[in-house]
């Protein structure tokens, strides 16, 4: 602790002195922010990530699964003293209270869609790696062969972490659609055994309980866990960071700065805006250092640098293509000063909404509110100094800054409406944070209070919960229109059985592709007139189907927006009709293609 700058630099346990080892991570990252920031325009950095973004999260991925092995391998979690010390009662009331919460929203929640379009995308960018090892979602493919294949593709803005985790799936069990939702059920145990541990680390036994509850009764926690979105694994590495930093703070060592480094990295990829707690990983990797009074650098942590290239680039790439930006008409930029006063009266309606008709809870947000005035208060009369923090308490703290600075640029967000559906999801980290801090308070209580209020806390989270969340989520299929009247249709086509079809759709092909049927869009048709009426004549689908929404004009009256409509020598068969809110949704069946001329063979037949 006390040795000098000299011993610092010179200290060298592995045989390679510290100096070399802090010249060799500055290199690389001058190098590598110049090949991920400036030496590629945005489309030569996109054509890369398309390219060679499957290798490079592949590499970082197992590297990942390496370190976290040697690191079990080399710690007592793995020996046998360990697991008898932990079956025990405590152990017992943390499994029962972890699967109830994860059993209720399979029973509850709609296993559907809940942000259509973001998840479709990824859905196909996860079916795109799965086939083809390119990053990028389907925008036009075709059955060739009895077999879906893509025949042009995009390279989207979200990271693609996630969908390279559900093509890895897709890799070993066979593609399905269902392999993006078991995934992120499976994740929401994970994220509630570590926020289990990371409160028991803070606060004890009880506390960790209150936690788990408070996150894990939290209606917008299950509504993600039966979603194909990235927030799962956006929440489960945020807390997996901040356990690999606690580990890392009790014994800094280069086994556990490597899992603390890939964590990073893995995060990075995971959402546009979780590349800040790459930060805060470097500021525990700074308080480790200092904890140990010695320079820890593994070579995971030395080639970080190196690792963020392919996010720099993907960074690169969405800057410079503004089609992305999905801006409001009149908007020029992302971020302004100008949407914080509207985005703070949203964050107060969201965090504060009694109605019912938001996936909130009023309960964690006072029950935080509580907590950080107590543990304000008992901070300003214990005073406890930095060097005092426990390494739970500086890792959870370290990676808060980050929680709280994407919060922060949220509400100077163009779309950073909290009572929006599509953005209330991005909160979740916060809210993860509230229960940590919910289980500080708990555990800062005088002894004999401690069990009383962690109960009551755990029967607040559960019961408001089963009265309010449930309901909430149940809702989902009422609100969610589009994925619902998708539903239908998917219903409706699996009644006609297997057959190679074409949807002309009136929403994103996207949602067809993902089910494994081709599928376009009305406007194709007019831009090769020749082509649909190729195939019907010659018979290339057994059948073609179309989807059509009917908006109502008054007086009973609906009619079809003319972007949707067909030309009329299309002559179609009404097979369906339904009602979903205001709208009629029809599915109809091509039955001929009227010709004014004798129709050409020799035509380009592409769709």
């Amino acid at each position: 602790m006390g040795l000098s700058l000299k011993q610092w630099l010179t200290a060298a346990p592995d045989g390679i002195p510290a100096w070399r080892k802090l010249v060799a991570i500055s290199v690389l990252g001058v190098l590598s922010g110049l090949a991920g920031f400036v030496v590629l325009d945005a489309r030569h950095a996109g054509a890369m990530i398309k390219n060679w973004g499957y290798y490079a999260i592949a590499g970082i991925f197992f590297w990942w699964v390496w370190a976290v092995v040697e690191l079990l391998r080399a710690s007592a979690i793995v020996r046998k003293e360990w697991w008898r010390a932990k079956l025990n009662r405590e152990a017992l009331q943390v499994a029962v209270l972890i699967a109830g919460l994860t059993v209720v929203p399979c029973l509850t929640v709609p296993r559907m869609y809940k942000i259509l379009f973001d998840e479709v995308v990824i859905q196909s960018t996860a079916w795109n790696l799965h086939m083809e090892r390119e990053v990028g979602a389907v925008s036009r493919a075709h059955e060739i062969g009895g077999l879906l294949r893509s025949l042009e593709t995009y390279l989207d803005k979200r990271p693609y972490f996630y969908p390279y985790l559900v093509s890895l799936i897709h890799d070993l069990t066979g593609y399905r659609e269902s392999n993006a939702f078991t995934l992120n059920l499976v994740l929401m145990p994970v994220a509630l055994g570590l926020i289990y541990y990371l409160a028991r680390r803070l606060a004890g036994h009880g506390p960790g309980l209150a936690a788990v509850a408070a996150l894990g009764a939290f209606p917008l926690l299950a509504i993600n866990a039966n979603g194909a979105g990235l927030e799962m694994l956006n929440l489960t590495l945020i807390l997996g960071l901040m356990t690999a930093g606690l580990l890392y703070l009790e014994k800094p060592d280069e086994r556990r700065l490597a899992v603390l480094a890939l964590t990073a990295v893995l995060l990075a990829n995971t959402r546009y805006e979780a590349s800040i707690y790459v930060g805060c990983a470097g500021l525990i990797l700074f308080e480790g250092w200092r904890r140990a009074g010695r320079v820890v650098l593994p070579a995971a942590a030395i080639f970080t640098p190196v690792l963020l290239v392919p996010y720099a680039l993907h960074n690169t790439y969405l800057s410079g293509t503004p089609s992305l930006w999905e801006l409001r008409a009149g908007m020029t930029t992302r971020f302004s000063m100008e949407y914080l006063a509207n985005n703070l009266v949203f964050a107060r309606e969201f965090f504060f909404n009694v109605n019912g008709l938001i996936a909130n809870s009023l309960w964690l947000t006072l029950a935080g509110l509580a907590s950080i005035g107590w543990l304000g208060w008992w901070g300003w009369k214990r005073k406890p100094v930095w060097p005092d923090w426990t390494p739970a308490a500086a890792s959870v703290g370290l990676c808060a800054l980050g929680i709280l600075g994407n919060l922060s640029l949220l509400m100077a967000y163009y779309w950073g409406d909290l009572s929006d559906p599509v953005v209330s999801r991005l909160s979740l980290p916060f809210h993860a944070l509230i229960a940590l801090l919910l289980a500080a308070a708990i555990g800062r209580l005088r002894p004999a209070w401690k069990p009383r209020v962690a109960a009551w806390a755990v029967g607040l989270a559960v019961v408001g919960y089963g009265v309010f969340g449930v309901r909430v989520n149940q809702r989902l299929d009422q609100q969610n229109t589009i994925e619902t009247t998708q539903c239908w249709e998917v219903d409706f086509l699996k009644k006609r059985g297997v057959a190679n079809r074409l949807i002309i759709t009136d929403k994103s092909p996207l949602s067809w592709f993902v089910r494994d049927v081709a599928a376009i869009m009305p406007g194709r048709v007019y831009v090769k007139p020749d082509a649909l009426p190729y195939h019907f004549r010659h018979h290339t689908f057994d059948e073609v189907l179309i989807t059509q929404t009917l908006e109502p004009i008054g007086d009973g009256k609906y009619w079809i927006t003319p972007e949707h409509r067909l030309p009329a020598t299309y002559v179609l068969e009404l097979l369906a009709e339904r009602r979903f809110g205001t709208k009629l949704h029809r599915i109809s069946r091509l039955v001929e293609i009227k010709m004014d001329e004798d129709p050409l063979d020799e035509v380009s037949c592409d769709l």
